[in-house]
């Protein structure tokens, strides 16, 4: 199980840097083997440089026939999250605030955790196809019941165009 880090550990680690080799099977994803592959946390004084190199496959449900179907996703991702402790302190937030998009970003405080399993979960989910497909020309495998005979008695409407 990926552990939560004390950011200042890494302080004390030769060039700052953490390497964690991981084979785990996270949970609330659809995996259908672990995810296996490197994680690489570097402290750059301001920011943690995190990135990852991992594979999994994922059993997924396709949108159009609703079959399920495993699929290979490799995931390769960096992020820079900023050490600011006055940022990462909901506390201190003001109640409105307008925010630039430059704002947009994740703050930890430079003496707190950060949750690997975590941060691994949300790029993994972020990964994740939103249209999922178990292939690129699937089309439902039934056809639609033929259309009954119209009533005789409601036939002279057949000639009205639908609204629209």
């Amino acid at each position: 199980m990926l552990q939560p880090l004390a950011i200042p550990s890494l302080l004390r680690l030769p060039e700052r840097k953490l390497c964690i080799t991981v084979r785990e099977q996270l949970p609330d994803l659809p995996l259908l083997t672990p995810v296996q592959g490197e994680i690489e946390i570097q402290h750059q004084g301001t920011c943690l440089q995190v990135s990852a190199r991992v594979n999994m496959i994922v059993t997924l449900t396709c949108r159009r026939c609703l079959c399920k179907y495993n699929d290979r996703l490799p995931l390769e991702v960096s992020e820079v999250i900023w050490l600011d402790a006055t940022k990462s302190d909901p506390r201190a937030w003001p109640l409105e605030q307008e925010v630039s998009f430059a704002d947009l970003m994740e703050y930890l405080p430079p003496d707190g955790w950060l949750d690997v399993g975590q941060w691994l979960y949300e790029q993994i989910s972020l990964a994740l196809p939103s249209h999922p497909l178990c292939r690129p020309d699937c089309r439902l495998d039934w056809e639609p019941e033929e259309v009954p005979p119209v009533d005789p008695r409601w036939a002279g409407l057949t000639q009205f165009k639908p609204w629209g």
